[in-house]
């Protein structure tokens, strides 16, 4: 299973793919680390979607090639519609791991979420994991291969 591993602190946010990929955000002022650690998580999604997408188109636009190789033509209708090309399969399954054991256990439901500002940004976390089978754990800080983009 690919892993996402994500870091951040009240001034930046960083995230590191197991697969390849990073990258960081620089915050405004006035978040807390947890709020960051939040924006981390959804940062490095969006990411991993982006990436999965981009593969499909590659994988697509290689298709489309070898048809053209080996018929010499092309057929309007050979050339998929945008309806055709939005139907994608879903990104495989991703374990999102962070060193913040507090919102590993916040997005896991372990612990509740009183403040109002964590609990939208929790939401917003889930709502991009709808149909996408997504783990988080906790895994100690010096494992957390994101940690070094914070420098």
């Amino acid at each position: 299973m690919p892993a996402l591993y994500v870091d951040a602190n009240p001034r930046m946010i960083a995230y590191a793919l197991d697969f390849g990929g990073s990258g960081h955000q620089h915050l405004p002022l006035g978040l807390s680390s947890i709020e960051a650690e939040y924006l981390a998580i959804s940062y490095g999604l969006n990411e991993y979607f982006l990436k999965w997408n981009r593969e499909l188109d590659a994988r697509q636009s290689d298709i489309d090639i070898e048809k053209m190789q080996r018929t010499n033509k092309v057929e309007f209708a050979d050339i998929a519609s945008p309806a055709d090309r939005t139907k994608r399969p879903l990104p495989p399954a991703v374990v999102v791991r962070s060193d913040n054991e507090v919102v590993v256990k916040q997005l896991n439901q372990e612990y509740h979420i009183g403040d109002d500002r964590l609990r939208k940004l929790a939401q917003q976390v889930w709502q991009q994991c709808q149909n996408v089978d997504v783990k988080f754990e906790w895994i100690p800080r010096s494992e957390n291969k994101a940690r070094r983009r914070l420098r």
